[in-house]
């Protein structure tokens, strides 16, 4: 199956730098977070994918820069926060410098894209996108490169990684395309599905290890879905019993009730008296 893109191909100066910009990026919003919990992608199943096959591009190419021009695109929903940004996934060894962006959307304003395909073998990606333990080489080698940073310029957030990041994002959110989304997010609309798929490690020491922070999660939303889910919610709330407050009452003697002595309840009764005498005073003062 192949997987189309637009693509620019642009020098500046001594640079060229080939961007790709997805299909069906409609619905994709950008969010943040905060503090060290990173930030978010929403959108419906067809942002889910263009996600996914960028990160399954960037896991064979890291000289390729993924824009997603999303910043003008429709709020889903009112709650949500009002963060108008595009987003760019690439790898640190593109050498790209996010000073010269302004003058790449530029170009990219007055060129008509070509068309790049992506040729997507399912099985063969997933299988090499699947977690292996790494050797302790490896290990030590990663550590001591570059492995990502996230910057916010010109209305961008941009995200550099390395492949085997991408190829986890990619591992992620495959997984999570596999769900069934949409019938989650009618049952639970308040609380939608989500997936953490980007993670990095700082290149700062934390307790003598690496610390690896979140950094970007996708949460499934689909604007076409959410009359179905109120009407789901109306009919709960319509089908669950009515739950009325017994009245307590006084406690009496019986023979056949052998649970309780004669004591107990002249006890009981006494605290209920003391209650609603408390009670009634309560409600005269105010």
């Amino acid at each position: 199956m192949n997987i189309k893109f637009n693509k620019y191909r642009i020098c500046l100066g001594r640079a060229e730098h080939t961007i790709l910009i997805p299909k069906g990026i409609d619905t994709l919003q950008w969010n943040t977070i905060g503090s060290d919990w990173g930030n978010e992608l929403i959108g419906n199943r067809s942002a889910l994918y263009a996600v996914m096959y960028s990160c399954a591009v960037l896991m064979f190419d890291e000289k390729k820069l993924i824009y997603f021009p999303i910043r003008k695109n429709k709020k889903l929903d009112e709650s949500f926060w009002d963060y108008s940004h595009d987003v760019v996934f690439t790898t640190y060894k593109s050498n790209f410098h996010v000073d010269d962006w302004k003058e790449y959307r530029r170009i990219m304003t007055k060129m008509k894209p070509e068309t790049y395909d992506f040729s997507y073998d399912r099985w063969r990606i997933d299988g090499l996108s699947k977690p292996k333990d790494e050797a302790w080489h490896e290990y030590k080698e990663r550590e001591r490169s570059v492995i990502g940073y996230e910057k916010d310029k010109f209305e961008t957030w941009f995200v550099a990684m390395d492949s085997r990041a991408y190829s986890r994002g990619y591992h992620e959110l495959r997984k999570f395309a596999d769900k069934q989304l949409e019938q989650s997010f009618i049952t639970n609309r308040e609380y939608p599905p989500y997936e953490i798929f980007l993670t990095y490690e700082l290149t700062g020491r934390y307790n003598k290890s690496y610390y690896g922070e979140f950094c970007y999660c996708f949460m499934f939303y689909d604007p076409t879905l959410v009359a179905k889910a109120k009407e789901y919610e109306e009919a709960k709330k319509a089908a669950e019993p009515v739950f009325t407050k017994t009245e307590k009452r006084k406690l009496v003697v019986d023979d056949h009730d052998t649970t309780k002595t004669k004591r107990q309840i002249k006890n009981a009764n006494y605290t209920l008296a003391y209650k609603n005498k408390k009670r009634k005073k309560k409600e005269v003062n105010e």
